[in-house]
């Protein structure tokens, strides 16, 4: 049995510590200051708040402790070619930010699902504000779980009690406080994450020889990989699915989901917006190319004994768990540093999920209960209790999912592509709202529903397929403990993320892979371009087939006028 590494008091000190701050900043804006007692104070920090939290929290909102953790994985197994993603990035939320940011603005909203209404009708609205509220609450439950279960392999943490304390406290602050306590928790978890990349990255480069030394053993193991420009479809990372990917995931993201948008609503005005969303790109890359660029690092540490490979010794059985192991392996003689680093890996996570319930909370009252009761919607003081009331019942139900995954291996890839099959044909019906006058909701919601189920369906196809994507070589030729070792591909489950169930024993129940649907070896990276032409293929099909619109109908919703004129201009 693997040696697991003590936690010691001065550890679990570190983080009680990290917890505590985080709860103190929900009283803070709960008891002092001003209250959080109308909608525009609790959903939008009173649409005045300062640029530096929102860049900040822009930034680590998206960026969990599962990219923290398996973003490294990724580079390690395949090489830095998905580094592209960085690329694409600047360029998806440059596009977010001229032609997404001024409609919202514009047009008055609380929530960017208020903009379907006025532009496509009332259902086209609910069905993707549900898609967002079930992709979001299956989303924050495999990030609140992945650390857990990661840092659990090789520490004596306890899974059950890290998944309950962690998910109170961040329900806690974030129901108690509103957004403003969400946006300066960001802030404060943004230099937890900052303080751990940068101890591992210095104790990485220490124990692997230096830079230059990271160069050439990365380079002599084939990982330095970045300009693949196959145009294979079914290619893992091509220097065309990473850029795509970047393109794609800054202008879907970052355009039109709730809970980066919110951050920039938050904001007095459009200039405010529009510029903080182009200053956010520096460090949103940033942290992803550092995030990146630790994989190299840990394959020039552990080049000559693949980890994995070396599982009896070791007791790791997936990839995602390289970082806590070679975190406490080299913290853990230091009082304290491991638990200040434990819980910069979960401040990853905490700002992701503290930034899902604020959305789901507002989205939940904006979108449903607004429209369906007049009587709560004119009385702030109910509106945000219910606000409040619902962020703890998600929050409840973010713990109870993430005890559910406790017993299966495959839910953290079905939520992650969950989120995929989803933000393509989103994007594309938003765009189509925007820059053209001719889709009805009738159309786009055909369109939507066709792009969704294409994504489904090569995605889920892929993941339940058995098909083999094969990593480079390994390496155990330096292993401590010589065993018998038979080379075995793993079974790789594509997710964006990069979280994988390996098992040196799956290869045996594996399909052949030429009997494999060809559609069902399509890298994971295709995903959402594939939702997004999708979506806007079939539109314009039922858009073609039921006649074209003259002009733009705003059928429902406030500032009808304004978003009108907008539209018309973009």
């Amino acid at each position: 049995m693997a040696y697991k590494y003590h936690v010691g008091v001065v550890d679990y000190a570190a983080i009680v510590l990290t917890l505590l701050i985080s709860a103190g900043i929900g009283i803070k804006f709960r008891y002092f200051g001003k209250k959080q007692n109308t909608m525009k104070d609790y959903f939008m920090a009173g649409k005045n708040m300062s640029k530096f939290p929102v860049i900040i929290s822009i930034c680590v909102t998206m960026t969990s402790a599962v990219s923290m953790l398996g973003t490294p994985s990724e580079i390690y197994r395949y090489g830095v070619q998905s580094i592209v993603i960085n690329l694409g990035l600047p360029i998806g939320i440059a596009l977010a930010a001229y032609v997404f940011i001024p409609v919202y603005f514009q047009c008055g909203v609380s929530t960017v699902y208020e903009f379907l209404e006025i532009r496509y009708g009332k259902i086209t609205r609910y069905v993707v504000s549900a898609l967002f509220i079930l992709q979001m609450v299956l989303y924050m439950s495999s990030v609140l779980y992945a650390p857990v279960l990661a840092l659990n392999a090789v520490t004596d943490l306890s899974i059950e009690l890290s998944i309950i304390v962690f998910g109170a406290i961040c329900t806690f602050y974030c129901a108690m406080g509103g957004l403003k306590a969400v946006l300066w928790s960001d802030v404060f978890q943004f230099n937890l994450m900052f303080i751990t990349i940068m101890a591992l990255y210095i104790a990485g480069i220490r124990e692997a020889g230096g830079l230059a030394q990271v160069y050439d053993t990365a380079n002599s193991g084939s990982r330095l990989n970045m300009f693949d420009f196959r145009v294979d479809l079914t290619t893992r990372y091509t220097f065309l699915n990473c850029l795509l990917q970047g393109i794609m995931y800054g202008f879907g993201c970052y355009g039109t989901s709730q809970i980066e948008v919110q951050r920039l609503l938050s904001l007095s005005n459009v200039k405010r917006a529009k510029s903080t969303l182009l200053i956010s790109i520096l460090p949103v890359t940033g942290l992803y190319l550092l995030c990146n660029l630790y994989g190299l690092i840990l394959y020039s540490v552990y080049y000559l004994c693949d980890p994995i490979s070396n599982k009896k010794v070791t007791g790791l059985t997936k990839y995602d768990q390289l970082v806590p192991y070679f975190l406490v392996s080299k913290f853990h003689s230091i009082p304290g540093l491991t638990g200040l680093c434990m819980a910069g890996i979960f401040s990853g996570s905490l700002s992701t999920v503290s930034s899902a319930l604020n959305s789901l909370a507002t989205v939940t009252v904006v979108d449903f209960i607004h429209p369906l009761f007049s009587s709560i919607r004119s009385n702030e003081a109910k509106s945000v209790f219910i606000a409040k009331t619902l962020s703890f019942c998600y929050g409840f139900i973010c713990i109870c999912l993430a005890f559910a995954l406790l017993h299966t291996s495959s839910i953290k890839q079905v939520s992650n592509l969950v989120n995929s099959t989803v933000d393509g044909p989103v994007a594309a019906i938003f765009t189509l709202g925007i820059l053209t006058t001719k889709c009805s909701g009738k159309n786009v919601l055909f369109g939507l529903l066709a792009g969704v189920a294409v994504t489904s369906w090569i995605g889920y196809g892929t993941l339940f397929s058995g098909y083999i994507q094969a990593s480079l070589p390994m390496n155990t030729s330096k292993c401590a403990t010589s065993f018998n070792f038979t080379e075995t591909v793993s079974y790789t489950i594509p997710t964006y993320l990069g979280f994988e169930n390996i098992s040196s024993s799956t290869s045996s129940m594996l399909v052949s892979q030429s009997d494999i649907f060809i559609l069902y070896k399509v890298s994971y990276y295709w995903i959402r371009p594939i939702g997004f032409i999708t979506t806007i293929f079939f539109t314009f099909l039922a858009v073609c087939l039921t006649g074209w619109k003259a002009k733009i109908s705003l059928v429902g919703g406030k500032n009808k006028t304004n978003c009108k004129d907008i539209i018309e201009i973009s």
